[in-house]
């Protein structure tokens, strides 16, 4: 493997001129920055990034550390944030916690470690005070973190979104579908959203609330025919997540029991699957809230101040699961 070495003695310069002409310092002239590319090209020379950046006490990397990658989600989050990444001429190291607290610490500890730029952080942590001593710049993502800057969608807005758009259709024995989530995470805003515009509209509201977000569909529709059975009176379905809404939709059993036939239904996210089935949907705008906390990271790793809290709009997408159901 070819060295700087190698190449100021191919290119008949100094290493000196070598290092100046890579790190674009100093007037060299465009004879001589020829001679050196060409040097560079004949003998394959490929730079030592790592130790480059560490001279500059900086790494070009941003960590991120996600619960799940194979949650539409997340992917898509990812997805967004690699994009932006690579526009702000950085390289992306992603993380997936599992959903698991203690990981979570251990792969934020490790990109401390590694000496990354700065941190991208899904947090699943309870006491997320654990990380004010962290020294690397660090932006929280659909979650609001005490000591951070956070990026999230306004998910209590969106809850009561989907209670006024179940009431528009006819419902006004609406069945909430969620997640038994802490208090502190973003889908539980959502939750709170709806059931308070229940209150406002002067309407009853029955909650199901299954203990973990990628539950399998037996499971999920077992527990919703269960509900369904013991609740005649419910008109409406609100799920808090378009994969639980389409479990849901997608089971024989439900299929063949008309349920959806009679009453109207949507879910939340803005997920692909939701216009596949023609589900109405509270759209997040996932690939702007990627796009967002790249951006106030790579600010806060230049030095810059930037927003607490950066709350993004949702949007109601209306489709046939409720459209067809107004008058």
């Amino acid at each position: 493997m070819a060295t700087i070495k190698d190449v100021a003695r191919e290119a008949d310069v100094s290493i000196a001129t070598v290092s100046r002409i890579m790190n674009n310092r100093g007037a060299i002239s465009e004879k001589t920055r020829k001679k050196v590319y060409e040097a560079m090209e004949r003998l394959h020379y490929q730079p030592n990034e790592m130790a480059r950046a560490l001279q500059k006490n900086k790494s070009n990397i941003i960590g991120l550390v996600v619960p799940l990658l194979d949650y539409a989600f997340f992917s898509r989050l990812t997805d967004a944030i690699e994009e932006s990444c690579h526009s702000y001429g950085y390289k992306l190291m992603i993380c997936k916690s599992g959903e698991d607290g203690e990981r979570e610490k251990e792969l934020v500890s490790m990109l401390q470690a590694n000496q990354v730029d700065g941190i991208l952080l899904c947090s699943r942590v309870g006491d997320t005070g654990i990380y004010s001593q962290n020294t690397l710049p660090l932006i929280s993502i659909d979650r609001e973190m005490e000591g951070f800057s956070s990026v999230t969608s306004d998910n209590y807005k969106g809850g009561m979104e989907a209670a006024r758009e179940l009431f528009e259709s006819g419902s006004r024995h609406p069945l909430i579908l969620g997640v038994q989530v802490p208090a502190y995470m973003a889908m539980d805003q959502r939750h709170k959203g709806f059931l308070d515009e229940c209150r406002n509209m002067g309407i009853k509201c029955a909650e199901m609330k299954v203990q973990q977000e990628n539950l399998g569909q037996q499971e999920l529709v077992r527990e919703f025919l269960k509900v369904m059975e013991e609740n005649p009176c419910i008109d409406g379905v609100f799920a808090t997540g378009d994969i639980s809404a389409a479990k849901v939709v997608c089971h024989k059993k439900v299929q063949e029991s008309g349920i959806f036939d009679r009453i109207p239904y949507m879910g939340y996210d803005g997920l692909e699957i939701s216009e596949l089935l023609d589900i109405t949907t509270v759209s997040q705008p996932i690939y702007e809230m990627g796009e967002c906390a790249v951006e106030l990271l790579v600010k806060k790793i230049n030095g810059k101040l930037v927003q607490e809290r950066s709350i993004l709009p949702v949007k109601l997408v209306e489709r046939g699961s409720t459209l067809r159901f107004k008058k």
